[in-house]
């Protein structure tokens, strides 16, 4: 899986510095080229794989998973490298708790659901880069490749503390900049966090979960251009 989405990532940027390179009409990297900062709003889709064990070694498999909005805020630098062609080099940062993204039920569905545990991402960051082009003076298209961040919390029947996860990011978005430096982007992507684990739920010291996390996001940004 990851060798195929490496060589999309590497095939979309091919195109976009051959179309970057080739289109000298639609000239307008330079509208792009500077600092930036701006604040985003976020919904994310969360889907999550998962196993439970017991204290006696017993498994049981299943799929959890919820929606987390978020909001923060990004900074980064756009580098001009041909009359319609940039690359942007950024980082984003999405706040504090972003409220439960799942719940996990090891003992079924009771009648207190008292052994229930609520997973939380808390501070989620993401560090990128993002191949664009301008196809008008003052718009542009790109794709997103990029690392994640977050700290996750479980709250509830839970003794353990799970390790923070870390995960590959891809998207594709669009940005439109007005004269004064004013812009706003639009973005859809997915993120593909690497496995957790939490021991200590569900009211024993030894009992797991474990988890693959996938989140599917649209994500909208304001901001301005120095």
């Amino acid at each position: 899986m990851k060798a195929l989405k490496t060589k999309i990532c590497s095939y979309a940027i091919a195109l976009l510095v051959s179309a970057g390179f080739s289109t000298p009409t639609y000239a307008g990297s330079s509208d792009f080229a500077g600092i930036f900062v701006a604040g985003h709003a976020e919904m994310n889709v969360v889907a999550i794989s998962g196993t439970f064990t017991d204290s006696d070694g017993n498994r049981s498999e299943g799929v959890a998973g919820g929606y987390a909005p978020t909001a923060g805020w990004e900074a980064g630098f756009n580098f001009p490298l041909g009359p319609n062609f940039f690359i942007t080099a950024g980082y984003a940062y999405g706040g504090g708790d972003s409220g439960k993204i799942a719940t996990a039920r090891p003992n079924g569905a009771d009648a207190t659901n008292a052994a229930d545990v609520s997973l939380h991402a808390d501070s989620p960051e993401w560090y990128y880069i993002a191949p664009s082009i301008s196809i008008f003076d003052n718009s542009a298209i790109y794709v997103k490749i990029g690392q994640a961040d977050a700290n996750l919390k479980a709250i509830g029947s839970v003794t353990g503390t799970p390790n923070n996860i870390s995960g590959d990011m891809w998207g594709i978005g669009t940005t439109t900049i007005a004269d004064n430096g004013l812009f706003i982007k639009t973005e859809a992507g997915a993120i593909q966090y690497e496995q957790f684990k939490i021991t200590g739920i569900g009211g024993t010291t030894t009992s797991t979960v474990e988890g693959d996390p996938l989140v599917g996001y649209g994500h909208v940004s304001i901001g301005y251009k120095f």
